[in-house]
């Protein structure tokens, strides 16, 4: 089965990476400082990162993309691979979908992604022989006719009709060499019924000739072998042998099992990719060359190739190298986090900070070195910490005061100060009150984390006494008398009443706590355990997000949809009850269903124009309306370029209505409609302008003081458009109130703030 769509050309997708996107568009923020895979062709560079595709053009120097959002069908990126003959770029994704791109023009072939096969379903390598690709993969090779898209035969090389799982095969004169985890086998390339494993030979030379073999080059007459070594207690070394059929195996190389990792050869030369080093040989196995670092990072390559005299590395950890003299080395890569992991997104102004740790669904530890990315517009900076204590960033907040400086909570060693990007303290079992779950060990579990209006940091911890803490800007702490007796205090907010709001997961409901307006002094506090209760006695006990509203109502995403709570202010004087949204069917049955009720909310956020945002475990990401009774907006990989339906985190940028997707493939942004809104219209501007000829978008209008009114007016004083802004911002898709595109002109664009008081003006330029 094969889909074709066309591509956005490479100039548009280097376009969104690194300028500002019309309302609506896509950009994508993921890794592209790391490489697994490497392939030459039409004058370009192609690295796979794991989740996009880098594109260098070495004439040029130029860096873009290929993603999900330049047209991409899937996000996770295995191996790239180039065919000359049809000029086109193959793409294989970790499921074993395949993409073909020619001509900005995307086939894509899931016959193999759809095809039920018992065992193992993986693809380890694609070889390229005139317009057909090779698939070396667990349960054979898939022959792919590049010219016409399909799937052409799938050869079985082996001992018996028994699955037999293809680790690479390369092309020698005539004839393909399969090595495999039993043997090597060898077969004229033009021999019909290679589907057959009785139409294979079998490669004695080699030691041990029945046994595993994973990668396989040529090497001038001649063929480079890798057999794998093993760890444990029968351990044994990776093997490097060079034969030439029809002659015994000669062994040149051992190294540690797990060491060898790729095997390529440029017609003249072997490229040996170590674990630390790059290796060149000769075709008679002689090493001319090592490359053990670049003067700026040591080496980790995946694979290498060679156009004329420049080398390419795809190097695991800092992407795409390139040299020519063995001297210098040049790093090709695109601003980006340095990994796709996401557990949580913040905004503050323009700036951010991401964390990349995570819990396992006891809310264990996954043992993730601690990462933190921040940056602002399209720079990233990677804060990466690999000590045996430094695990599992879980949240960040930002210093309302000084965007420089910021907080993120651990699951493990306390909480972490940043400050003009570097580490400036860490607050654990040993320097504060950040007790350990199990004394002595690095333990101390924090996951919330919010600012009050006096500037205390508060933040929850799990399983020790006094789960609520805060840190004073003057740096003593607040222990609170919070001692709930249970394993998990998850996420927190403070509303307006300043009362501090915490997800208490697995079924123990929410904390309210109110510090009574002196933080300092807890002896006046109050707290209440809270069940997440419907007007109908529906207990929603599985509680996975939280956020408060422009409004201040607080808003908690369950395994049962949306809760809202509307009168916080009487939580503690009254028993309230949370509501759940109802929509119409709209049938004629007079029935209504609960709000997204089937779908577990992971994410709640909330934008400018107090609209809301809900991420799901499974089915994407969705727009509401402020009172959450109509859908604007529903995104998914099927009809969007979000990366997976798995969202994890939704953070709104508030300055430029960029609303960022946190999923388990990394994170995505749209540029949405709302913006917070301004002070005054001193900031009031429209883009893109000029609007050109061919611009096909709709213009926006930011800087706007919250729900300002509208008015669009030619020269001569004509109304051609109003409306409301959302938020700060407002949107116009050049058309008039006949939804006719407007003449070429100059327009004016009035607003005023609700009760009159403010106003503001700004001009574009319209070109039909």
């Amino acid at each position: 089965m094969k889909r074709i769509c066309s591509l956005l050309c490479l100039a548009l997708s280097s376009l969104l990476v690194s300028g500002q996107g019309s309302v609506g568009s896509w950009t994508d923020h993921l890794p592209y400082s790391r490489s697994y895979s490497i392939s030459a062709g039409g004058g370009k560079i192609y690295s796979s990162t794991g989740s996009a595709v880098l594109v260098h053009d070495p004439g040029s120097g130029a860096n873009s993309s290929l993603s999900r959002v330049s047209g991409l069908t899937e996000t996770a990126v295995a191996l790239v691979a180039w065919c000359e003959a049809e000029e086109s770029l193959i793409i294989v994704y970790r499921s074993t979908g395949i993409d073909i791109l020619k001509n900005g023009v995307i086939t894509t072939l899931t016959d193999i992604k759809n095809k039920y096969i018992p065992g193992l379903k993986e693809i380890y390598g694609v070889t390229v022989s005139g317009s057909r690709a090779l698939l070396t993969a667990s349960f054979g090779i898939v022959v792919i006719d590049i010219r016409g898209r399909y799937v052409a035969d799938t050869w079985r090389p082996g001992p018996d009709g028994e699955t037999n799982s293809v680790n690479e095969a390369v092309i020698l004169g005539d004839r393909v060499y399969a090595a495999t985890a039993r043997g090597v086998w060898s077969a004229p390339v033009s021999r019909q019924g290679l589907s057959y494993f009785g139409n294979w030979e079998l490669l004695d030379d080699l030691p041990e000739p029945i046994s595993e073999y994973g990668m396989i080059a040529s090497a001038g007459t001649g063929l480079m072998i890798c057999k794998p070594g093993k760890n444990g207690p029968a351990s044994s070394a990776d093997s490097l042998f060079l034969v030439t059929p029809g002659q015994p195996a000669t062994l040149i190389a051992t190294e540690p099992a797990g060491t060898i990792r790729a095997l390529d050869s440029d017609g003249n030369r072997v490229m040996v990719s170590l674990s630390s080093s790059l290796r060149i040989l000769s075709p008679q196995g002689a090493v001319t060359r090592e490359i053990t670092g670049y003067g700026w990072a040591g080496a980790s390559p995946n694979g290498a190739l060679t156009t004329g005299q420049d080398l390419w590395v795809a190097d695991a950890s800092v992407g795409l190298v390139s040299t020519t003299n063995f001297t210098d080395f040049r790093n090709h890569a695109i601003a980006g986090p340095y990994t796709s992991n996401v557990a949580d997104i913040v905004f503050s102004g323009n700036s951010f900070c991401v964390t990349g740790g995570t819990v396992d669904n006891a809310w264990g530890n996954v043992y993730r070195p601690l990462q933190v990315f921040t940056g602002s517009a399209n720079s990233w900076k990677s804060h990466i910490l690999y000590g045996e204590a430094d695990r599992d960033a879980m949240r960040a907040a930002i210093d309302p005061a000084n965007e420089n400086h910021l907080f993120v909570s651990s699951w493990g060693n306390g909480l972490y100060e940043f400050l003009d990007g570097r580490l400036v303290q860490n607050y654990n079992q040993y320097n504060s009150p950040l007790s350990s779950i199990m004394p002595g060990e690095n333990y101390s579990r924090i996951c919330g984390l919010a600012w009050d209006l006096p500037g205390n940091l508060w933040m929850t911890q799990t399983g020790v006494q006094g789960n609520l803490k805060a840190l004073t800007p003057d740096g003593n702490w607040i222990i609170t008398e919070v001692n709930l007796n249970m394993d998990v205090a998850g996420d927190m907010v403070i509303d307006r009443n300043q009362y501090i709001w915490v997800v208490l997961p697995r079924g123990n409901g929410l904390l309210v706590y109110d510090p009574a307006g002196t933080p300092s002094n807890t002896s006046d506090d109050r707290f209440i355990r809270l069940q997440v209760q419907d007007a109908d006695g529906q207990i929603m006990n599985n509680l996975f997000s939280i956020a408060v509203d422009l409004d201040g109502n607080i808003w908690v995403g369950t395994d049962m949809g949306p809760a809202v709570f509307y009168n916080t202010g009487k939580v503690f004087s009254s028993e309230i009850r949370a509501s759940r949204i109802k929509i119409p069917r709209n049938d004629g049955s007079g029935l209504a269903d609960y709000l997204l009720g089937t779908e577990t909310v992971t994410a709640v956020a909330v934008d400018g124009a107090n609209r809301k945002w809900f991420g799901t475990l499974s089915a994407g990401a969705f727009l509401m309306s402020d009172d959450g009774r109509k859908e604007l907006a529903h995104f998914t990989t099927t009809n969007s370029p979000l990366l997976s339906d798995n969202i994890v985190r939704i953070a709104v940028n508030g300055v430029t209505g960029d609303v960022w997707f946190g999923t388990s493939e990394g994170i995505i942004s749209y540029r949405g409609e709302a913006t917070s809104g301004k002070k005054d219209f001193s900031g009031i501007y429209a883009f893109p302008n000029p609007v050109r000829e061919d611009f096909n978008g709709v213009v926006t209008i930011t800087g706007l003081v919250g729900n300002s009114s509208v008015k669009i007016t030619d020269v001569s004083g004509n109304l051609v458009y109003e409306t409301k802004s959302l938020g700060g911002q407002a949107v116009w898709d050049l058309r008039n109130y006949r939804s006719q595109r407007v003449a070429t002109g100059v327009y004016l664009v009035f607003c005023a703030n609700e009760d009159g008081t403010l106003a503001g003006v700004t001009k574009m330029l319209v070109i039909r």
